[in-house]
């Protein structure tokens, strides 16, 4: 049996007087990514972000390998070093090329020789499809192309579990796909993803579990099979509904009026 990287027990998050996560508890085995869906607003950034201790929690634990994870932890930093995360902003810095990005953590923060480091981030670039972009600006790349880079910078810290918060939500839909592809890929590596997105289609393809979360706690947990195609309470199913489309008045009549098209 695979062995439990992170383990969430009885999460709770407010912001002021509002509630934004109540008891959420899950754990997170080695090799195994998670989907979070829900509606907007419902606490899947925050979720994500309490884990990489971004945000104080007001009670509950968060364990990595069974260190715990809070803001003021002595090992915070090293903690977060074992995390990888990836927004949907990026978060690249616009002065340094894209192979000077990736190089920037690993060679300061975690002290690995320089030429170690950028034969493994050329290596990576070249996965991704990058290669040629090694030496160009942020400004220079397109928005799946700086996702990608981002992918990869968090890759090259060697992170045990990677958190991906919205990673298409800003894309134009043809650059989806190939940051889609990216994650698919590390799935199929064995590597440990906690990924939060409304790409349903690429959820049911890519988890091996489907977190459901609605008003800050969690409303299912099931394989993807199941949640998609029997999910066992009605606000799943109402939530899923709106990714399905339907228009039963196609046409309209000379007149002016609907009609039915059957």
């Amino acid at each position: 049996m695979a062995e439990n990287i992170l383990t969430i027990e009885h999460l709770t998050k407010r912001f002021g007087d509002q509630t934004v996560l109540q008891d959420v508890s899950f754990t997170v085995q080695e090799g195994e990514v998670i989907v979070i869906v829900g509606p907007s607003g419902c606490g899947k950034s925050t979720l994500l972000r309490c884990i990489n201790a971004l945000e104080e929690i007001q009670g509950g634990e968060i364990r990595l390998r069974g260190e715990l994870v809070r803001k003021d932890a002595k090992k915070l930093q090293e903690i977060r070093q074992r995390i990888g995360m990836v927004f949907q902003s990026y978060e690249l810095f616009p002065h340094l090329t894209v192979l000077d990005n990736i190089l920037l953590a690993p060679v300061r923060v975690q002290k690995r020789p320089k030429e170690e480091v950028r034969e493994e981030a050329l290596a990576l670039l070249a996965r991704v499809g990058l290669t040629e972009k090694a030496d160009s600006f942020p400004r220079q790349l397109s928005g799946g192309q700086k996702q990608r880079v981002a992918i990869v910078r968090a890759l090259c810290m060697h992170p045990e579990i990677m958190l991906f918060d919205e990673v298409t939500a800003a894309l134009d839909p043809e650059m989806v796909r190939e940051v889609l592809d990216v994650l698919l890929g590390l799935a199929d590596q064995g590597k440990t993803m906690l990924i939060v997105t409304h790409e349903m289609q690429f959820a049911r393809a890519v988890a091996d579990r489907i977190i459901f979360l609605d008003d800050g706690g969690i409303k299912e947990e099931d394989p993807p099979e199941q949640f998609f195609e029997a999910p066992k309470t009605e606000r799943a199913k109402e939530f899923l509904k709106s990714f399905t489309y339907t228009r039963k008045n196609k046409g309209r009549s000379p007149g002016g009026k609907n009609e039915n098209i059957t």
